[in-house]
């Protein structure tokens, strides 16, 4: 994410009780750093109160530890407030005010400077800090850490250096610069042999840095040869990429062990190897999700992309897959892109191309950078209902001046269809169809958007177009079965389904497939059939209900009745918790038809079951159903949502929480409730080092005293008014 601060048009604050001091920082920062608009104030009170109704994007303040307001309280307030987050501080310090620092860097400070300032002081301090924030990419908690790893060597905090460099190598999996770091306060902390195997792995992860290596070894075993004689084989350090639970599927036993070697010496911890991909699909069906996946892509039984089709199927979408191949040819391309390869390394296996590809990858997990790392983190993010955790990638991708339009036109396709906007996502979709052609994508989006508006020709024709550029995609493949019997070619959806079968015959959604499809012709024996041999059928319930809602919002309540009593028809008898959601649901559709005795006998039948996840859903809405049949008074909703497996489907239901009374005492904390999520919301790399340090050493007891009796922040009434704009004009 680019920094506020390599724009010179960004607003700069300084602080000094004395005029004349003020004066010469603000031409400093002028003449010397080029910015342009520099502004000063007598305290860090001041500052509060400029920021309560204008902007800052960087504060140079000192301490004022004798002052109300003083610059520990502003660092709490700007990492508490989600509209001062921006905001980056440097601290100026007197010596015997430097015990605040670790308590300041935990709070989002950006670069300490010591006092008094003269000119030249002053002049040297903003040309260093900004030749090492350009030295650092411009990357902030980076810059952040480089001041604060200064102050604890000075102070001999060993726990707090390791403490920080493990943190860092969290956000930042694979760094060379931050392992070679942390070998220093591990071999201070009596951990020699640990500070040997981290500085093996600095070479390993990149070589050019073999003579700092060397130095810092002479330094601290005053042997320049101290890793001499024991290699790659030594053992590894800490875990450096992330992944403490790694598979691996090939089935050339040396490349296997190849790659598992390079886990071991990177810090993975669990290695699970697979010679072919039924045996890794067993595996994964019944373990937790692993953190690495690491396939070829033609192992034998199950091969890779079948098996990583079922693992995206299966619900893993967080972990990052890396294709290991020399025999994918273009065509495949399409398919790799479709179901989120991370990467794909060239066989056969080279040290120095692998480590590097791995550690790239790793990192971009975490923080992603790169236009189509965004775009699949976001579609993963989005496949998983995690709308929230994909908002700040949209916005990074935005943001991006390289991104085509016609990219920013299909995120905001595939953000609507997650919001169940599937107009607006149609529209969003036709635009990208239009600026860059038929992406597979796009034709998905687009496609499964008439599938949802019921527009079924249209629907079959983005599918089937999309399925000739890509042609063993199993997910689209049982789309273009059920779009077909929409449309009442039943022997072509059945064709569909033979090659479904032909291709993967034991997955999940082939099975699922042919469930959707029976029910959708009103085949409920054969749906009911093939269910009772289902362990769970969560998945084909949440599908019916998401369609059913559907084919209601667009107007076409008889259907999605009818498609409910197809769905409560097929499934089992035994299977009475979801017997009770779709009756649940469906007496919802029978309520807003006004259809209450249908309603409330559904719910009648429900109530008996007694399925803990909706019976007080059903006992509520049954009773307000029968008093409003015996009294004769209109029936209102308030804010009543579907129900569904497991979570139910919230987001789908279609809430009448415009009917509800607004709740005063809610909005008049909202503020606060955004303040709290926002804290939740933080990540780490965010602001600095905030949430990235937390200092081991006990706090200095002075500290509690400064942030005692923390000022009120007002909430800047002008920005806020300019953010609802903002959104207004999106809508």
């Amino acid at each position: 994410m680019t920094s506020s601060l390599t724009n010179k048009k960004c607003r700069v604050v300084v602080v000094d009780p004395s005029g004349p001091v003020r004066q010469m920082m603000t031409e400093t920062i002028r003449s010397t750093l080029g910015f342009e608009s520099v502004e000063s104030k007598a305290s860090v009170q001041d500052v509060l109160s400029h920021l309560e109704s204008d902007s800052a994007d960087w504060i140079v303040a000192p301490l004022q530890a004798d002052q109300p307001v003083n610059a520990l309280h502003l660092l709490k307030i700007c990492s508490e407030h989600p509209e001062l987050r921006g905001i980056r501080i440097s601290l100026l310090v007197t010596d015997e005010e430097s015990y605040v620092l670790p308590t300041a860097f935990e709070l989002g400070l950006f670069s300490y400077h010591h006092k008094p300032v003269t000119k030249d002081t002053l002049n040297a301090d903003m040309k260093a800090l900004f030749s090492r924030f350009e030295s650092k990419q411009f990357n902030e908690p980076k810059t952040a850490a480089h001041y604060l790893r200064q102050y604890l060597k000075t102070v001999k905090n060993h726990a707090g250096l390791a403490a920080l460099e493990k943190n860092l190598l969290e956000v930042y999996p694979g760094d060379p610069q931050i392992l070679l770091h942390l070998a220093e306060p591990q071999f201070h902390l009596g951990n020699q042999e640990l500070a040997k195997k981290t500085l093996r792995q600095v070479k390993l992860v990149d070589k050019t840095l073999s003579d700092k290596v060397t130095e810092l070894a002479n330094t601290l075993f005053g042997n320049p040869d101290a890793l001499a004689g024991e290699g790659d084989s030594g053992g590894a350090g800490i875990n450096i990429i992330g992944a403490n639970n790694a598979v691996i599927i090939e089935s050339d036993e040396s490349a296997a062990r190849s790659v598992e070697d390079i886990l071991k010496q990177l810090g993975c911890q669990k290695i699970s190897i697979f010679a072919n991909g039924q045996d890794a699909w067993d595996y994964l069906e019944k373990n937790p999700e692993p953190e690495l996946i690491i396939t070829e892509w033609r192992v034998p039984k199950l091969t890779g992309p079948l098996l990583i089709q079922r693992v995206r199927h299966h619900g893993f979408l967080n972990v990052p897959i890396i294709v290991l191949s020399s025999l994918l040819k273009a065509e495949d391309m399409p398919l790799v892109r479709e179901i989120s390869v991370a990467d794909i390394i060239q066989k056969p296996i080279n040290k120095d191309v692998f480590v590097p590809a791995l550690i790239w990858t790793m990192a971009q997990e975490r923080m992603p950078t790169e236009q189509l790392t965004l775009e699949r983190k976001i579609r993963m993010l989005l496949k998983s209902n995690r709308t929230a955790d994909a908002e700040p990638l949209r916005l990074q991708l935005f943001a991006d001046k390289q991104t085509p339009m016609a990219r920013k036109r299909l995120i905001e396709a595939e953000f609507a269809f997650a919001n169940n906007q599937f107009a607006l996502a149609r529209d969003a979709a036709i635009e990208a169809l239009k600026q860059a052609g038929d992406s597979i994508h796009v034709l998905n989006v687009l496609g499964k958007s008439f599938m949802r508006l019921s527009v079924y020709d249209a629907a079959l024709k983005c599918f089937k177009k999309a399925q000739a550029m890509s042609p063993h995609n199993l997910e689209r493949l049982c789309l273009i079965a059920e779009t077909q019997t929409e449309l009442g070619d039943h022997a072509a959806a059945q064709e569909a389904l033979d090659k479904v079968t032909a291709i993967d015959p034991d997955a999940a959604q082939t099975v699922e497939a042919k469930v959707n499809v029976a029910i959708t012709k009103g085949d409920s024996a054969m749906a009911k059939k093939i269910m009772a041999a289902f362990e769970s059928i969560d998945n084909i319930v949440a599908y019916m209900n998401n369609k059913a809602i559907s084919l209601a919002k667009c107007g076409q309540g008889p259907e999605a009745i009818e498609l409910y009593n197809k769905t409560l028809e097929s499934i089992p008898d035994d299977n009475l918790d979801q017997k009770s959601i779709v009756l649940y649901n469906l007496s919802l559709g029978r309520s807003r038809d006004g259809d209450f005795a249908g309603a409330i006998e559904h719910l009648e039948i429900a109530a008996k079951i007694k399925e803990p996840r909706v019976a007080k859903k059903v006992a509520s809405l049954l009773e307000r159903l029968k008093t409003a049949q015996t009294t004769g008074k209109d029936f209102k909703f308030r804010g009543v949502t579907t129900a569904g497996p497991a979570n139910g489907t919230p987001k789908d239901g279609a809430s009448d929480s415009k009917d509800a009374p607004k709740d005063e005492a809610k909005l008049a904390t909202e503020a606060d409730f955004r303040r709290m999520i926002a804290a939740v919301d933080t990540k780490r790399g965010d602001l600095c080092c905030f949430l990235i340090f937390h200092n081991p050493v006990e706090t200095d007891v002075r500290i509690s005293a400064l942030l005692a009796k923390s000022p009120r922040f007002q909430t800047r009434v002008a920005i806020e008014r300019a953010e609802v704009m903002l959104q207004h004009d999106k809508k």
